[in-house]
């Protein structure tokens, strides 16, 4: 039992982390014009969104976070409250519209395995299948979701959630097998109080997918060297699909020997023998599995890579954004203050296994790797750096409401705040166009294209998205003499959408027998149609515009039904 005293200083200590969450609020607000985020600057979103109303909504979610701050709930049952609790807050997203004109790529590739097979895949991936700079295993793994559940754009976001839950939950596990429960438990709910990754969870990206394999390599890695048996194959596995995930997860892979030398130092006087086979049996499966593949797409894989060095790395410099608006603006601050103090924490504890878990952080400070979205997979090792620091508070339900009030303070942002702007910008229109297609009766919907005043983006990349959100046949032919290549194309961010090539699944007749709607995408409502819309467009009666336009991005995504 606390004393009266004991419980008047908790008290006042929780107040003072209410009033803090609260002033961070104020002062992130204020200092909105230094976050120069691409994608939820809150510049940006606060220029849509009333402060008002999400600092309002934050009292209320921190009075919520403290209450569950004095139960033990979550911690007696945390791994189910973790995966469960992640999962239901990342559905609110769902409604999100498909933000990054990337993800038709994605489509593109997961749609040629869903239709031709597994061999067509693996045959034509970078040939009859443009890759651009992409890995094959997640749009593999869309196309067979797509090929068992059906193409829909809801299997891909209710498998994006269990991916974003069960990288939460092995950031637990990681967290409790290095230092112990809590440890576990506090990097995970950090891991929450990062709202830009509440956004990601609805795209048909590969980076929340290559977070969990990722994850999930570190965790079956660690076993591997401390249990041994089924887990060295699993480990072997899991590397080997995150090797093929992204070609930035070929850096953060570095981790694995790290994590190597470290337990086979921590283990030098004790069973070394038996932790260092366990390690080389994983290292030679792994190379034996990824020679596989690298013997059947050596061409392409080094096409890909001489473009990353050539385009990609130059580009970063062009497409950064500041560490400021990475790490207190796009999380919470909480987390990189606390890592910081983590660093000093360990250094004075000489803690071994800190060094698996704080060399990737690391890295890519020293690097200044300066593009949120290429590290990501970096985020749960964050997290559990600053639950190593939360460590330094010593009253347990203090510690345990910092950790809940950071992800209260996120949660309320994302869903207050990013959410609502990411709706308000032109990417809603395809969605919505295409929930009102799906209420049409026609079967097939023949789409057009017009060269946009602005060669920011190919709009043809716009076509595969539209595809992505609605059920009807698309027809749509890509005539690349109307679309000459803008001056900049080396250097243009959005390169890829000018080597755009038309799937063979688009190009079927459009005079087929069925009821026809004609769809046109522009960058602009006020644009004069061509003769050939006005001729195809001339007996149809109904039409209806989505036009909502944003000052934020670039390019704008507008189209008119015609049916």
């Amino acid at each position: 039992m606390k004393s009266a005293g004991g419980r008047l200083r908790n008290a006042g200590t929780s107040f003072f982390i209410f009033s803090l969450s609260l002033l961070l609020f104020y002062v992130l607000y204020r200092s909105r014009s230094f976050d120069d985020s691409r994608f939820t600057s809150w510049e940006d979103v606060f220029s849509v969104v009333r402060p008002l109303r999400t600092g309002v909504l934050l009292c209320f979610s921190l009075v919520a976070a403290y209450i569950l701050s004095r139960s033990a709930l979550v911690e007696k049952y945390a791994p189910a409250a973790l995966f469960m609790g992640s999962f239901v807050v990342s559905s609110l997203f769902w409604q999100e519209p498909e933000m990054i004109v990337d993800a038709s790529r994605y489509f593109t590739q997961a749609k040629h395995l869903e239709l031709y097979g597994f061999g067509y895949f693996f045959r034509e991936w970078g040939n009859g299948i443009n890759a651009w700079t992409d890995l094959p295993a997640i749009p593999f793994l869309y196309g067979v979701l797509f090929r068992v559940f059906g193409e829909s754009r809801l299997v891909i976001q209710v498998f994006n959630s269990l991916f974003f839950s069960s990288a939460i939950v092995l950031t637990y596990l990681t967290g409790k097998e290095l230092w112990g429960r809590d440890s576990g438990l506090y990097g995970a709910v950090f891991l929450l109080g990062i709202p830009y990754l509440y956004t990601q969870v609805p795209l048909m990206m590969v980076d929340l997918p290559s977070m969990f394999f990722f994850m999930l390599s570190l965790y079956t890695f660690l076993l591997a060297l401390r249990r041994g048996g089924m887990m060295v194959a699993a480990a072997s596995l899991a590397i080997g699909i995150s090797f093929f995930t992204k070609y930035s997860t070929w850096l953060m892979l570095t981790v694995i020997p790290v994590m190597y030398a470290a337990e086979l130092y921590q283990n030098r006087k004790e069973e070394l023998d038996r932790f260092a086979l366990r390690g080389m049996i994983v290292f030679f499966a792994f190379f034996f599995l990824i020679s596989i593949v690298i013997a059947f797409k050596h061409d392409e894989i080094v096409k890909q890579i001489h473009l990353l060095i050539s385009y990609q790395k130059p580009g970063l410099k062009r497409w950064g954004e500041s560490p400021v608006s990475t790490y207190f603006f796009q999380m919470h601050p909480f987390i990189p203050v606390l890592a910081a103090v983590s660093l000093f924490a360990a250094a004075r504890k000489k803690e071994m296994t800190y060094v698996m878990i704080a060399w990737l952080v690391l890295v890519i400070l020293v690097l200044q790797v300066r593009r949120i979205r290429y590290i990501i997979m970096v985020f749960p090792l964050l997290s559990l750096m600053a639950a190593y620091g939360l460590g330094a508070v010593r009253d347990r339900m203090s510690a345990r409401f910092i950790a809940y009030a950071t992800a209260a303070f996120s949660l309320t942002l994302a869903l207050s705040g990013f959410l609502p702007f990411l709706q308000h910008t032109s990417a809603a229109n395809l969605r919505d166009a295409a929930a009102y297609l799906d209420s049409l009766d026609v079967e097939i919907v023949e789409v057009f294209t017009s060269l946009p005043d602005d060669y920011v983006m190919n709009p043809a990349v716009s076509v595969p998205l539209l595809d992505l959100h609605t059920k009807k046949k698309i027809v749509y032919r890509y005539d690349e003499t109307a679309y000459p290549l803008p001056e900049d194309v080396n250097s243009s961010a959005l390169r890829f959408t000018w080597t755009y090539k038309n799937p063979l699944y688009y190009q079927e007749d459009p005079e087929e027998s069925g009821k026809k709607a004609v769809l046109m995408i522009t960058d602009s409502t006020e644009r004069k149609l061509p003769d050939l819309i006005r001729e195809k467009t001339a007996h149809l009666s109904g039409k209806r515009t989505f036009g909502i336009s944003d000052k934020v991005f670039r390019h704008q995504t507008l189209v008119t039904v015609y049916h």
